[in-house]
């Protein structure tokens, strides 16, 4: 838990998803990608008073290496704990810095 919690950034998640980052290991795992999806199900469904059966959740993502296998194991954990997901996906390259 306590390594999930270091991929928070303010309201987001952010960290290593693929090797070739120097100096940085891989932290943002499928595995924590499945645990915060699942975990965000049920927050959701608590937040709006409803069964997570009920919930119809949306991702979408932009055109990273890494997005497809995000959106995968996030799909996954939500799914697992009974709510439905809906895929939205960008044709846009996401920014770069220049």
């Amino acid at each position: 838990m306590q390594s999930l919690m270091k991929l928070q950034n303010g309201s987001d998640i952010r960290g290593i998803a693929c090797e070739g980052v120097v100096g940085e290991s891989v932290n943002l795992t499928q595995e924590a990608g499945n645990l915060i999806g699942g975990a965000f199900a049920k927050w959701l469904a608590d937040k709006k008073g409803k069964a997570v059966t009920e919930l119809r959740i949306g991702i979408g993502h932009d055109s990273r290496i890494t997005a497809d296998s995000l959106y995968q194991a996030a799909a996954m954990g939500m799914v697992a704990v009974g709510a439905k997901v809906l895929r939205f996906s960008s044709p846009l390259p996401h920014s770069k810095p220049v």
